[in-house]
């Protein structure tokens, strides 16, 4: 016969006066006795016998990325690290009146080392979640692991625990197409995607890169203690694309 389970709701309610039972509380599950010579309170070492199985589970309902929107994410990624060989980032922020992803940079600070030979190698990437829009909402990020491989390394996991939303990498940045690593996290749990959950698909990187994106861009250089900026010159096929494109 399964061991009785009641829920503690309230400080002040009666005890259970089974012989055993379980009491879920704020505190965890506890495995209770009322014994001739004793009451017990003792925290539940096994799992609770009259409760059914369950996994941690989620059907992801996120409208699909636009193919020409990640192409013109990996394109900044891109110039980014031919400029500095830094990782960089992108906030996907969801329109609530246009029904609609836009693309957001924020402020960001890279960091690379420098070998003496003059070799750089990404390090980290941060920077502070801005004020949004009225009227839209942070559901995600992407950033690029330069030419080191696509992956939620144990920095991006401590960052994002509390950061509900798609947290998407680009790895192998000098290879086309690069490599993409998705996750999902929720309420400190992270689920694996696949590119396909988020992104409707993917054709080669977009070369023009608006120049307000590179402005904010700033790289620290380890070991000379100097910074440097982003910037774009010129304007390419794509840059009449991007009047249109609205992102």
């Amino acid at each position: 016969m399964p061991i009785p389970l009641y829920l503690k709701t309230d400080a002040q309610m009666p005890r259970p006066t089974d012989p055993e039972f379980y009491w879920l509380t704020r505190d965890g599950t506890f495995l209770c006795r009322n014994h001739p010579f004793f009451a017990s309170d003792v925290p539940a070492r096994r799992p609770v016998k009259a409760l059914a199985e369950h996994e941690p589970h989620c059907v992801v309902r996120y409208p699909k990325v636009k193919a020409s929107t990640l192409e013109f994410i990996v394109g900044f990624f891109d110039r980014v690290y031919q400029l500095h060989q830094s990782e960089s980032v992108v906030l996907l922020l969801w329109d609530l009146e246009r029904k609609r992803y836009k693309i957001h940079v924020p402020e960001q600070e890279a960091g690379v080392w420098e070998s003496y030979g003059g070799n750089r190698s990404p390090q980290d990437v941060r920077y502070t979640v801005p004020v949004l829009p009225a009227r839209h909402l942070l559901v995600g990020d992407v950033h690029c692991h330069g030419n080191m491989a696509a992956f939620a390394s144990a920095t991006d996991r401590d960052d994002e625990r509390y950061r509900d939303g798609v947290h998407a990498v680009v790895g192998r940045i000098e290879s086309e197409p690069p490599e993409f690593h998705l996750e999902l996290a929720i309420d400190g749990y992270r689920f694996a995607l696949e590119p396909e959950h988020i992104f409707e698909g993917y054709g080669q990187r977009r070369r023009f890169v608006p120049r307000q994106w590179l402005d904010k861009v700033r790289v620290k250089v380890d070991g000379n203690s100097r910074w440097t900026y982003s910037g774009s010159r010129g304007r390419s096929r794509d840059h009449d694309a991007w009047d249109n494109y609205g992102a």
